[in-house]
């Protein structure tokens, strides 16, 4: 190797993670200050500039002072780059190895790892052979502090330790050993009335809109506000539909602590990813709650819902915007308004809003008919379907009762039937099974068939029973939602109640008690026969959404 000239013009570097703190003071900044001044000066070299990362990763290259380490030396401001150890350089071993072994070299720069005895320009023979393997070494040492962090971390879940920073928009962290989350007001009142908002079938977008209205101030102007913690993101100051999930979707309100929720592709690459749900880590009443769990899961529904509403020019959602289908065809059914001008007495206009099927009005007769029907008439039919189910129940709850459980296990009485026998079937073959697998071992034993006949016999047999448990596993959790029946009844005759006096239909009340609508073909002008409109309830009538029908070019009429 030949012998490289340098004027001994140096940077010196230093490094602390967050992880190195914990070791104690010899990884300090002011320790490694100390021991690279006294080297630089002990061996006479010029100190143009020191570079500092404090809290950084040493598997993160993308340092900031790094960067303006590695910038000054290729623009020949320092030639000769000082640090403690190779691990204050990083703790990756092939980005190491690149810089010390290509990139150096290249710029004509020095190296010096000052406690590993590394030296570039006075290189030996040994050096070659452990400098990778010390750089192998701190690589490993990093994942595994990596790990034990992590494990720590997981412990202090399980445990119910609330490990944020920050506590959520309305609550604070307490004071307790557990820092577990305290209710803050007014912020709590503001979440009640978001989730009390969606509850009722106002969408996220309009509760934003809302707030927005208000002067509300989001979360993050709030806490500065409040609690004097700046807001460090560029910001509208303006509530979003995006803000308003994240909240409504957070089981902290609840009650309840759900940790662990996230974590990063691996110790070198801290990109955050969303973990599995049951990777996650959930402490159950751990704190007061800021909704119910009705309320919660009234939200929940509106989620489900198959529709969240469409505004008309004025704002207004119609009772059952986004709940219609077509009958025939499965599509949505959508809002169309019909102007009529007539000349002879002047201009009169008649105002119209209807229904109209969405694949006739994007495709025409080649996809379906219109299915024409005034918004105001299905109202009243629909109210009047409802107010005869409150007359029933205010007469004869029992009655009512039962009549509904009919209605609900008229729709799943078959496929609970089906359920069974297939339970059943599974079963017995699941015990078949069992005798197969001890006949093939004794036949194996008896030597009366041959090892590998009796190997496949048996990853045959075996691979069957794998599916059928998971087979009957699903059957049997079927058959028990079938069972809840009885709740679900009383759930929906509870929410009759909340409308006895209600005088018209509102999107509250389609929203908690409509899953949908079906409206048939119109007939004609002059025809005797009548039009059915199918309304189907939540918690009673267990009936799938329409399926939507195919023009022949595979081109679906509702795209």
């Amino acid at each position: 190797m030949s012998k490289l000239q340098f004027n001994k013009k140096a940077g010196l570097y230093y490094r602390l993670s967050k992880d190195d703190e914990r070791i104690g003071e010899s990884l300090s900044i002011g320790n490694q200050k100390l021991i690279l001044e006294r080297y630089a000066r002990e061996n006479g070299f010029e100190i143009v500039d020191e570079y500092i990362d404090d809290g950084y990763s040493g598997t993160n290259f993308n340092r900031p002072g790094l960067k303006r380490l590695i910038e000054d030396a290729q623009c020949g401001r320092i030639d000769t780059i000082i640090v403690k150890d190779l691990s204050r350089f990083g703790r990756d071993y092939l980005q190491v190895g690149q810089y010390t072994e290509y990139i150096f070299p290249e710029f004509n720069i020095r190296f010096i790892a000052v406690t590993d005895n590394v030296d570039s320009a006075i290189q030996k023979d040994d050096d070659l052979d452990t400098t990778p393997l010390k750089n192998i070494f701190n690589e490993w040492q990093a994942a595994n502090t990596s790990r034990k962090i992590k494990r720590v971390i997981e412990a202090g879940a399980k445990a119910g330790k609330y490990r944020v920073c920050q506590a959520p928009y309305g609550y604070v962290k307490g004071t307790d050993e557990k820092k577990l989350p305290v209710i803050d007001e007014p912020a709590a009142s503001n979440v009640r009335r978001m989730f009390e908002m969606r509850a009722s079938g106002i969408s996220p977008n309009k509760i934003a809109q809302t707030f927005n209205d208000e002067h509300i101030p989001i979360p993050s102007d709030y806490k500065e506000e409040k609690f004097g913690i700046p807001n460090t993101r560029r910001s509208h100051h303006l509530w979003s539909c995006a803000t308003v999930k994240q909240i409504l979707n957070n089981p902290i309100y609840l009650g309840h602590l759900v940790q662990m929720r996230t974590t990063t592709v691996s110790y070198k690459n801290k990109k955050t990813v969303k973990r599995d749900p049951e990777d996650m880590i959930i402490t159950y009443n751990t704190h007061e709650a800021i909704v119910s769990q009705e309320l919660w899961d009234k939200c929940r529904e509106m989620e489900a819902s198959v529709s969240q509403g469409k505004k008309t020019n004025t704002g207004y959602v119609h009772p059952l915007s986004g709940l219609v289908y077509c009958a025939d065809c499965g599509n949505k059914m959508y809002m169309k308004y019909n102007n009529t001008r007539h000349s002879r007495k002047g201009p009169r206009i008649y105002y119209r809003e209807n229904y109209s099927c969405g694949a006739y009005e994007k495709f025409g007769s080649r996809a379906c008919s219109s299915h024409y029907i005034q918004i105001k008439i299905l109202n009243q039919i629909v109210l009047q379907d409802i107010r005869s189910k409150i007359d029933l129940v205010s007469i004869d709850e029992k009655r009512a009762r039962a009549d509904f459980l009919r209605q609900r296990d008229k729709l799943a009485k078959k496929e609970e039937t089906e359920s069974r026998k297939q339970l059943r079937k599974d079963k017995a073959r699941l015990e078949e099974l069992g005798k197969l697998l001890s006949s093939v071992y004794e036949d194996k034993v008896m030597g009366r068939i041959p090892e590998d006949v009796c190997i496949e016999l048996l990853k045959k047999y075996q691979d069957e029973k794998t599916e059928l448990v998971t087979e009957i596993a699903a059957l049997e959790s079927k058959l028990s939602e079938m069972e809840k029946t009885t709740a679900d009844v009383d759930e929906f005759i509870r929410r009759l109640k909340t409308y006895l006096d209600v005088p018209e239909l509102t999107r509250e009340m389609c929203m908690e008690l409509i899953e949908f609508v079906t409206v048939d073909e119109c007939p004609g002008k002059y025809s005797k026969e009548p039009r059915e409109i199918h309304i189907y309830y939540k918690l009673i009538d267990k009936q799938p959404l329409p399926v939507r029908k195919c023009l022949e070019d595979s081109t679906c009429a509702d795209n």
